[in-house]
C-alpha cells in the first residue's frame, strides 16, 4: 500500500468537491456581475457548471496538488499559482484548434486560483477529535 489513510483521502474528495462547486458558482457569477442582476436559473446553472468543472478539477488539480505535496511545497500560495496554471491550461483546452483568446485569461485564473484555494483549505483542514467541542466549551 501507499500508506495513506482514508482521513487523507476523504480530505482530497472534501478538496475536490468543494473546488469543483466553487469552479461552477465563479463561473456562472461572471454574468450576473456583469448585467447587475441574479436570477434562479443562475442556481441551475451553477449545478450544471459543477457537473463540468469536477472534471476538470480532478483531471488537473488533484494532480497538481498531489505534486504540490510529494515535492514538499504545499502552501496557500503555491496552491494559488498552480490553480492558476490550471485555470491558464483550461483556457487553452477549451479554445482549441484556435488561437487562445488572451482576454480570457486573467478570469480563468483567477478561477483556478480561487478553487484552488478551496481546495487547498478543505484537503488540509485536520478534522476535529471527538471531543473537541467539549474541550473548547470549557
Amino acid at each position: 500500500m501507499d500508506g495513506s489513510t482514508p482521513i487523507e483521502w476523504k480530505s482530497l474528495l472534501r478538496g475536490t468537491l468543494l473546488a469543483a462547486a466553487a469552479t461552477g458558482v465563479l463561473l456562472v457569477s461572471n454574468a450576473p456581475l456583469q448585467c447587475g442582476s441574479l436570477s434562479i436559473s443562475d442556481f441551475g446553472m451553477a449545478l450544471f457548471a459543477f457537473y463540468f468543472a469536477l472534471p476538470a478539477v480532478a483531471l488537473i488539480g488533484l494532480p497538481l496538488f498531489l505534486i504540490l505535496r510529494a515535492l514538499g511545497w504545499v502552501r496557500w500560495w503555491s496552491t494559488a499559482l498552480a490553480g492558476a496554471a490550471g485555470g491558464a491550461l483550461v483556457t487553452i483546452v477549451l479554445q482549441l484548434p484556435d488561437a487562445p483568446n488572451l482576454r480570457h485569461f486573467p478570469w480563468m485564473c483567477g478561477v483556478g486560483a480561487v478553487a484552488a484555494l478551496a481546495f487547498w483549505w478543505a484537503a488540509t483542514r485536520r478534522p476535529r477529535r471527538n471531543g473537541g467541542a467539549a474541550e473548547e466549551a470549557q
